[in-house]
């Protein structure tokens, strides 16, 4: 699947999430090199992009004590990107119809699937979402695995999320 391009809604979540994971791991002191950084994972993005991004996550720039300048992310904003702040239900909807590509059920297992680098911060909604009732998930780059009780409650949540993610788009 090719990737829309870096300004659409579909890809901007997950773009922002790279961002914000790239700037929690790595010491980034410009753009420039948060460009590269993002160029080297496939994710071609302009400087105006980039601005916006890092102004939306909550990032800042500070000098560290040796005098290097980095960009961290603002207290109230997780450094751990596949742990939201807010996982309201209106949100995990919009996300749906921006991040599922694919929904199934394999026994009491539901195998979502998103475009690249969009699982975690994916699965970090699910999680707080009131809606769903899952024992735990799993998310890798992807791929969410969300472990329900019963098999009927994994193909419901599938059911439920592809219905959500369809409405959605066709508004």
């Amino acid at each position: 699947m090719n990737a829309a391009p870096s300004g659409t809604p579909r890809t901007m979540t997950a773009r922002r999430s790279r961002v914000a994971a790239i700037i929690a791991t790595t010491a980034v002191g410009s753009q420039e090199e948060l460009g590269h950084a993002l160029a080297a994972e496939g994710i071609s993005v302009t400087q105006a992009t980039l601005s916006r991004d890092l102004d939306a996550i909550g990032a800042a720039k500070v000098v560290d004590p040796d005098g290097s300048a980095r960009y961290v992310l603002d207290e109230s904003t997780s450094s751990d990107t596949s742990i939201p702040a807010n996982g309201t239900d209106a949100t995990v909807a919009r996300l749906t119809s921006e991040l599922l590509v694919r929904a199934e059920a394999a026994g009491n297992i539901a195998v979502l699937h998103t475009p690249p680098g969009a699982a975690q911060f994916f699965a970090g909604h699910i999680d707080r979402s009131t809606s769903f009732d899952a024992v735990g998930s799993v998310a890798g780059d992807d791929t969410i695995l969300l472990v329900m009780r019963t098999p009927d409650e994994a193909a419901g949540l599938c059911s439920a999320l592809l219905k959500m993610a369809e409405q959605r788009r066709a508004q």
